[in-house]
């Protein structure tokens, strides 16, 4: 008879890909959820009890679904809840806190993911609509018209599901600042972005790496959080265009590209289209980096005193299945 209480075994497998054999790479308990991470996936497992928690029918067998179809082998997964959750738990001593830190990674981690879902929809279809659109122009440029071309599917929809999430996970990012210093943050103020660098100038000092580095994002921090709102409040001064593939004079062709007037916000006009695809990828390795800045930050200041630091992993040991960048060591037994 089954029983549901016994030790068990499964194999975990993406749904889509019945000959999916990859290894787990790592296995991660947050909030009572058990993460599983393959190198090209993440899954959550599943218990009979989490399927029937009220023990209605005991024949109920162990299960898994899939979360994300990008695993530890991906940058933006590697370098945040897997890179940081061993980081928080050997700087930070009390359960309680160390486990609330984890789980504003993961929550931060999911934001990024939904950003970079939204990049990848774009990027491939770019990149698969490109040559489609050369081939239709040359087979009738010497013609007396051009078919219409074809464009990037959902494509104004995806750009602000990017910002949106974008401006949710800086706003995630800030709230590190209230997990380690204390930083008076809620639903009001959270995206205040200027007031929260204000605070920590007064809080740690303008010399502090922290400061420095909020200072330095300020920028394009400040234009994802206005490009973020002008697609969720178009009006004069707020804007945010976006253009699809179209035919140009010359009978040429222009991939998607964007450009803003925020001249309401003190932030200028962008009277040329600039390419869509350059933008959000520099927005988003722009955001991974932040974030990843400013944790290690307040790790190292939660570190002082101890003898522990952060060390940087050699780019040629870094293991491409899992590409975590920093660790924390022995000061003694490692070497920066």
């Amino acid at each position: 008879m089954f029983d549901r209480n016994s030790a068990f075994s499964m194999e975990i497998r993406d749904p889509s890909d019945p000959e999916d054999k990859s290894p787990i790479v790592q296995m991660v308990t947050i909030a009572n959820e058990l993460l599983i991470f393959k190198e090209t996936s993440i899954h959550l497992g599943l218990t009979a009890d989490t399927i029937d928690p009220g023990m209605s029918d005991l024949n109920t067998r162990h299960s898994s679904e899939i979360l994300y179809s990008v695993g530890a082998a991906n940058s933006f997964v590697a370098r945040m809840i897997l890179q940081f959750k061993d980081m928080i738990g050997l700087a930070i001593s009390h359960t309680a806190r160390e486990h609330e830190l984890i789980q504003h990674v993961w929550e931060a981690n999911k934001l990024l993911l939904e950003c970079e879902k939204s990049f990848y929809h774009i990027y491939k279809h770019t990149m698969e609509l490109m040559p489609k659109c050369d081939e239709i122009i040359e087979t009738h440029k010497h013609k007396s018209a051009i078919p219409a071309i074809p464009k990037v599917p959902d494509l104004k929809t995806h750009v602000s599901e990017f910002l949106i999430n974008g401006k949710k996970f800086l706003v995630a990012a800030y709230r590190l600042l209230a997990l380690f210093y204390q930083m008076p943050v809620n639903g009001r103020n959270e995206s205040h972005f200027d007031k929260h660098r204000a605070w920590i100038k007064t809080k740690l000092g303008e010399e502090h790496p922290v400061y420095k580095t909020l200072e330095s994002a300020e920028p394009w921090v400040r234009l994802i959080a206005e490009f973020s709102n002008a697609v969720r409040h178009d009006e004069t001064g707020l804007k945010l265009e976006v253009e699809n593939f179209a035919l140009n004079p010359g009978n040429k062709f222009s991939s998607p590209a964007w450009r803003h007037d925020l001249t309401k916000k003190g932030l200028g006009r962008q009277d040329d289209y600039t390419d869509l695809i350059s933008g959000l990828d520099a927005g988003i390795y722009n955001m991974l980096t932040f974030f990843e800045d400013v944790l290690l930050l307040c790790i190292q200041d939660e570190l002082k005193g101890t003898p522990l630091a952060i060390f940087r992993i050699p780019k040629q040991k870094i293991n491409p299945k899992c590409p975590i960048v920093y660790v924390v060591n022995l000061s003694s037994s490692a070497s920066p």
